[in-house]
């Protein structure tokens, strides 16, 4: 009975009811599981797990009754991979603990470039704009970026990078202190006019802008949400069902707008923790004394 009137408060609580339960101090007869002579373990915060007490009392976070955590309901199971932790219903619905499964699909990633207009006139003109190291992946021959200049309001400009053109499509060199190059797109159609100014409209130099929408073929991907990281290298948890949540090491790839792109340590079908995971990895660490 205790623990029903627990999870409505909890539920309330939840919905902003936190004046309910401020309003009700903890019962002080034995739960029928306590009767029952079940050892407890310590007494925990259901809506912060972290929070553990050797003795009953309230949460110093959000004011409520800490849950009494009885032996084999959580922490690390001998029986479970190591960094194995078990949570209660109450724990993972109260935590709102979500998952979702890996699978195998394109990544997708939007680049933005800023740049100018050069060698502007009737014959050519190309997009020439700053790429970082990190955006290389991204990148090649072949590929048409859209392009924009504000002084040519309402226009959109299509612009290629082309293997073979009327200069090289990149610097061979780096800067050094930024880790960046240039690159070049040709534009197909040129000039760029700016204004109403005749034959001095073809302006060198005007600044534009491109956004890239680049998509790979199929790879095994995870949510970004899901990874973590101790400063060990990035890892996840994945949902072995029962209440059980296992660490795991990853190897990522390309980083996309919304997935990580998985090189080694998961599986397609796998189920990966995207939400509560920083709660989970909180509990596993205090498990395990860390």
């Amino acid at each position: 009975m205790k623990r029903i009137l627990l999870l409505l408060v909890v539920l309330l609580a939840g919905a902003g009811g936190m004046w309910l339960s401020k309003s009700h101090s903890p019962a002080s007869a034995p739960t029928p599981a306590a009767a029952a002579g079940r050892k407890i373990l310590y007494y925990q915060s259901a809506m912060h797990p972290w929070i553990k007490s050797d003795k009953p009392g309230k949460c110093p976070i959000c004011g409520m009754n800490l849950v009494p955590i009885y032996e084999g309901e959580t922490g690390v199971d001998t029986n479970q991979p190591s960094g194995t932790v078990k949570l209660t219903d109450l724990t993972v619905s109260v935590v709102n603990v979500q998952t979702e499964t890996v699978t195998n699909q394109p990544l997708v990633h939007t680049l933005h470039f800023g740049g100018q207009i050069m060698a502007n006139s009737s014959q050519q003109a190309w997009f020439e704009f700053t790429v970082y190291e990190r955006d290389l992946p991204w990148l090649k021959t072949g590929q048409k970026l859209q392009v924009t200049v504000p002084s040519a309001p309402g226009k959109n400009f299509t612009a290629q990078i082309k293997l073979h053109g009327a200069k090289p499509f990149a610097d061979d060199s780096f800067d050094n202190m930024t880790t960046s190059t240039k690159l070049r797109a040709e534009l197909s159609e040129s000039p760029v006019e700016a204004g109403e100014l005749g034959s001095h409209k073809y302006f060198n130099g005007l600044y534009a802008e491109s956004h890239v929408i680049a998509k790979t073929e199929p790879v095994l991907t995870v949510p970004r949400s899901a990874v973590i990281s101790r400063g060990t290298g990035p890892l996840i948890f994945l949902d072995k069902g029962g209440g059980y949540y296992t660490p795991r090491a990853v190897l990522l790839g390309r980083t996309g707008d919304e997935f990580y792109e998985v090189l080694a340590g998961l599986d397609a079908g796998d189920k990966v923790v995207t939400n509560g995971n920083l709660l989970i990895d909180s509990e596993a660490q205090l498990a395990a004394g860390l």
